[in-house]
């Protein structure tokens, strides 16, 4: 089966420079450094899907403890776009 994507392209890419919930889109327009940039699109990724290991763990507590409220709120938004399981009967 031939592929007619362009190389290095994939069905579902998307920019990971851009965030994706609304709680950081707004919050990234007052952030200018971008080790703090970089910072928040790491929890929010890692919200969705987190790494195994210690050193991305140790990485998102350090932050959520720096940005409590945003933490929070990007976490409960990404709970709530989690497909749930099967409902009960």
């Amino acid at each position: 089966m031939p592929n007619d994507m362009p190389q290095g392209e994939t069905l579902f890419s998307f920019d990971l420079s851009m965030p994706l919930t609304s709680a950081l889109q707004g919050a990234m327009m007052a952030i200018r450094d971008r080790s703090a940039r970089d910072d928040l699109l790491f929890l929010e990724r890692w919200e969705m899907a987190p790494l195994e290991g210690i050193g991305p763990a140790l990485r998102v507590q350090q932050i959520r403890r720096a940005n409590p409220e945003l933490a929070e709120a990007i976490r409960a938004e990404v709970a709530g776009r989690r497909p749930r399981g099967p409902q009960p009967r």
